[in-house]
């Protein structure tokens, strides 16, 4: 009798022990999303009511997730917290600070490729572009979002955008469009030296029309495929043709072609406008030219792969590699002949450079400390969108290569092309809000002229 009541308190005490290791998620609360429909948010999650949670994985589930709403750029701040109802229940709340959707602004940005290029051509304000900005973001409280741009100055355009990412009740098609009108008096007619050469004019030198309708598809939370169709039409004076007359196929001054893309991503970081932790990969296939009338015909495969790692006591390590390949025995007018020094394609030290090709593989790899990471308020300002100032400051060293292959660089004069070339130095990176990141870096080893590098946007 003794040996059956010890064993029934035996297995009482085992079971308790189990049942205490897992709790049931009464409900999931969002608070603060004042705009933002409940149904955009519980498709960034994983946990729904009902659910049953290991405790001692509680506490990474909702960070987890918390990261996840975050991703989605609607927030200044997303909070998550539980507290239980009764034994083995809890309750989830997410608390969100949402930023200010309707958006209007002035622009005034460089013409070049970056600030140290604008500086070292006499920073001079006839090189600038400006004009306004109105985006509404969120737009119905469903991710939408809504862009017109204007812009005078070195170049014109008018530039406007509608993106839904989800149209569908499952939450997993998305829609966007785009059109744009540009024209401009100040063009890049070559590369000579790894430099852009520019011809300045008071007549417009190139007008481009542009029109683009793309089709998104989610897979779950990280995978994302993308289809996009874009019509280009453009036409340059007779000035650009003389001086150079690839930059049109076979000396033409206009270039019409249909161009169609796939791209996958898959999309696991902690926070994708500044990353410290998690992966992303990225693969595109573009075919130019599909009509028979068009003025080009090839293909290009490009592919990119970051790793994002936490080290512990407040330092990472970014590791990034980027590749292009591009169909051979190709003649690719000038115009569409793009390597190295657009956007963040280029190796820090060489932002004075323009490095063309068909093929290239670049790799940027960042160590940094996180010295501050503070969110400091501004009592004077009355809105709670911009009184809550989130500021992180990153001292780094980075260390870039990259290979770039042109056919024939004799014909430009190359020096950076067909060999490896690298850069070495410190730096700083500035985050802020609204998805807003400064880099400040001094390169120590590189072969281009560079000396402090300032860029914002983005990593990598």
């Amino acid at each position: 009798m003794l040996r059956l009541l010890f064993l029934l308190l035996l297995f009482t005490t085992i079971s308790n022990s189990a049942k205490a290791q897992f709790v049931i998620v009464d409900s999931v609360i969002f608070k603060g999303n004042e705009k933002t429909r409940d149904n955009i948010l519980r498709r960034e999650l994983d946990l729904h009511s009902g659910d049953t949670l290991q405790v001692s994985e509680l506490d990474a589930r909702l960070e987890f997730n918390r990261r996840k709403l975050n991703n989605t750029n609607l927030f200044i701040w997303v909070k998550g917290d539980y507290h239980q109802n009764k034994p083995e229940h809890i309750e989830i709340t997410y608390e969100f600070l949402e930023q200010w959707y309707l958006l209007g602004y002035p622009i005034f940005q460089l013409a070049d490729r970056n600030l140290n290029e604008w500086w070292s051509k006499g920073h001079s304000f006839s090189r600038t572009i400006y004009g306004a900005h109105l985006i509404h973001n969120n737009f119905r409280g469903r991710n939408e979002r809504l862009s017109f741009k204007a812009e005078t100055g070195f170049t014109q355009r008018l530039e406007l955008g509608y993106s839904n990412p989800y149209i569908d009740p499952k939450k997993t098609l998305g829609i966007g469009a785009a059109l744009s009108y540009t024209t401009n008096k100040n063009l890049a007619v070559r590369t000579r030296n790894d430099t852009l050469q520019i011809l300045s004019s008071d007549k417009i030198l190139r007008e481009r029309w542009s029109g683009a309708l793309s089709f998104r598809k989610r897979i779950k939370f990280y995978d994302f495929h993308f289809a996009e169709m874009r019509y280009s039409h453009s036409v340059v004076s007779d000035t650009i043709r003389l001086l150079n007359p690839n930059y049109y196929y076979k000396g033409s001054n206009e270039q019409n072609f249909l161009q169609l893309t796939y791209a996958y991503s898959y999309d696991f970081r902690d926070y994708a406008p500044y990353p410290l932790r998690g992966k992303k990969l990225d693969f595109a296939y573009n075919y130019f030219g599909i009509l028979a009338q068009d003025a080009l015909n090839y293909w290009d495969l490009r592919a990119s792969i970051s790793y994002f790692f936490d080290l512990g006591s407040n330092f990472f390590i970014t590791t990034s590699w980027k590749g292009k390949l591009t169909q051979e025995n190709r003649n690719i007018p000038y115009a569409n002949l793009q390597a190295l020094g657009y956007g963040n394609d280029n190796v820090r030290g060489y932002e004075l450079n323009v490095i063309d090709g068909t093929n290239y593989l670049l790799s940027k790899n960042t160590f940094k400390y996180q010295l501050y990471n503070k969110v400091i308020p501004i009592r004077f300002i009355p809105y709670k969108q911009f009184n809550q100032v989130p500021i992180a400051v990153y001292p780094t060293v980075f260390f870039d290569f990259a290979y770039v292959y042109q056919a024939s660089p004799e014909l430009t004069n190359s020096r950076f092309s067909n060999r490896w070339i690298y850069g070495m130095g410190l730096g700083f990176d500035i985050v802020t809000y609204y998805n807003f990141v400064c880099k400040l870096g001094v390169p120590v080893i590189n072969s281009g002229k560079s000396g402090l590098v300032v860029s914002i946007g983005r990593e990598f």
